[in-house]
């Protein structure tokens, strides 16, 4: 509120009753309440209203112009204590257990065990099954193949055989038919020598396989091609005995080819008489 001092334009005449000064006072008074209570009743605004009132007959001191208070000095940031690590949590005793679930346990484990060894047996007996398996199936395929080349062999041999008999056929037609002129006598007919025949025998009986000792005797002609190689052999009379008689005739058979004559020449045909007794010195 600005106040008049004794210096300023204004001055403040002298009292003359204080009746006056009263009445005017009130007066004032009235006039204000008056123009607060139609304002607020007109604006209905709840905003205050801020009036000054001038006293011209009072003069007030000034006031006093109040020091500023001293600022507080900012307090000390408190020092913060280091972070503590959290303690670690209790450790967790298990509980021992009780009789009964030891046993128990225990029980599991050996089923366990028990199961896990059959198990291991049981693959190694799979193990062993399978590899015998795959044996007997190659050992069968390899008999199969071994069969197969014995026989196509067989088919080789029997094949050349047949060659040569057809051959040897072709060979004694021509020298038949040539005989008609009287020079074949002397190349188809040689004199048997003892010398060409007891070699023959000496080579049959080292292919001799018989155990027996009997006193018996078998007579064999034998077809040879010119290479010494026996064609065929023909039982003319038997010993009796089917062993030997059997085993005279595999030593035929193994023997060949037959020994030749020194001039290199064979006969087509030889018959001769094999006893045991002789065979065997």
């Amino acid at each position: 509120m600005t106040m008049a001092t004794a210096g300023g334009p204004y001055r403040v005449p002298k009292r003359h009753g204080g009746t006056r000064a009263f009445a005017l006072a009130l007066a004032m008074h009235c006039v204000l309440f008056a123009f607060l209570w139609v304002g607020i009743r007109w604006n209905n605004d709840p905003t205050g209203v801020d009036a000054e009132i001038w006293d011209v007959t009072t003069q007030m001191a000034a006031p006093k112009m109040q020091e500023p208070e001293p600022e507080p000095e900012p307090e000390p940031e408190p020092v913060r204590p280091p972070p503590v690590a959290p303690p670690p949590p209790p450790e967790v005793v298990k509980p021992l257990p009780k009789e009964p679930d030891i046993a128990l346990q225990k029980k599991k484990e050996k089923e366990k065990k028990e199961a896990e060894e059959k198990q291991k047996i049981a693959e190694q007996k799979k193990k062993l099954d399978d590899e015998k398996k795959r044996l007997a199936e190659q050992e069968k395929k390899d008999k199969a193949e071994q069969d197969k080349a014995k026989k196509q062999a067989e088919l080789k041999e029997k094949e050349k055989l047949a060659k040569a008999r057809a051959a040897e056929l072709q060979r004694i037609t021509g020298q038949a038919a040539a005989g008609s002129t009287g020079t074949a006598a002397k190349s188809t007919a040689p004199r048997l020598d003892d010398g060409y025949k007891a070699a023959i025998v000496t080579r049959i009986r080292s292919f001799l396989n018989y155990p027996g000792d009997e006193d018996v005797g078998a007579v064999y002609t034998i077809t040879q091609l010119p290479s010494g190689e026996v064609m065929g052999v023909r039982r003319v009379k038997s010993s009796g005995v089917p062993a030997y008689d059997a085993a005279i005739e595999s030593a035929i058979r193994n023997a060949s080819p037959l020994p030749k004559r020194k001039d290199g020449t064979v006969d087509r045909e030889i018959t001769a008489t094999f006893k045991l007794k002789e065979m065997r010195q």
